[in-house]
């Protein structure tokens, strides 16, 4: 069946591609645009207060003169954020479903898991050197605690939050505490669980690089301090930013992630 191209459709067309095409040149251009603001402001702020920030081409030019240096400080970084990041989230999502069946513990978890939240990681990695030694326990310990409480916020708060009705027709079928937890809770706490795994992810490289600080001789956060120590700042802000441009493409992992599940 073939359609009429009218002269109105033709202009409808138009201004569609036209929407799409400056939509998607918004997306692109303006973080071009800021990203470029961003690096005349860097220039500027090194040329006039040279002990504050080097120069962008410092920066580079050490990054391309020992790239495997700073790759393989940054795995080692990767490796405890990643394996915190795993314990984590799941005993954050064991408690929540904990929560959710049995609310009455909920006054016992959560105080444990605010106080976990608000005690400070730099005060606390110290103490883990001293019992577990210079090894990576003290890290990814660090790194699980960081990525513990955003997820278990976001979990709980997901899993309570499924539509009245729905839960009503369930238990109207006498559907069972498995049946409504696999086939309601779960796919209705999905956008809450992904908004907590870009938290939690955050937190646990903040926590595996901040851990790195005290009684590490490998790791990002290794860098950082032996760079603050010889007052070399290319190197210092070289391993921040390959510890902002990882954290970014982890958000960007678990982003993809959710477009293939989340379809709503």
């Amino acid at each position: 069946m073939s359609t009429i191209d009218t002269p109105a459709e033709r202009r409808r067309t138009r201004r569609r591609l036209g929407v799409r095409t400056g939509n998607a040149a918004l997306t692109v251009g303006a973080p071009l645009v800021l990203f470029v603001v961003l690096a005349v402001l860097w220039q500027w702020t090194a040329a006039t207060f040279t002990s504050v920030l080097p120069p962008l081409q410092d920066i580079v030019a050490d990054i391309a003169e020992r790239p495997e240096f700073y790759v393989e400080n940054l795995m080692v970084t990767i490796r405890s954020a990643m394996t915190g990041l795993l314990i984590g989230v799941v005993v954050a999502l064991l408690l929540a479903a904990t929560v959710v069946h049995f609310t009455f513990l909920r006054s016992a978890i959560m105080p444990v898991a605010l106080l976990l939240n608000v005690t400070p990681i730099v005060a606390i990695a110290p103490a883990l050197v001293v019992a577990f030694g210079f090894s990576d326990v003290p890290r990814i310990i660090i790194a699980a605690i960081s990525a513990f409480f955003p997820m278990l916020i976001n979990a709980i708060t997901g899993l309570r939050s499924v539509d009245p009705q729905a839960l009503e027709v369930f238990n109207a079928m006498a559907a069972s505490r498995r049946e409504i937890f696999f086939r309601l809770r779960i796919p209705s706490s999905l956008p809450y669980l992904f908004a907590g795994a870009r938290l939690s992810v955050t937190a646990a490289m903040i926590g595996a690089v901040v851990s790195e600080f005290t009684g590490s001789i490998k790791g990002i956060g290794a860098v950082i301090v032996t760079a603050t120590t010889y007052l070399n700042l290319p190197q210092m802000w070289a391993a921040i930013l390959f510890s902002a441009v990882t954290t970014l493409c982890l958000l960007g992992i678990i982003g993809l992630i959710e477009r293939v599940i989340v379809r709503w």
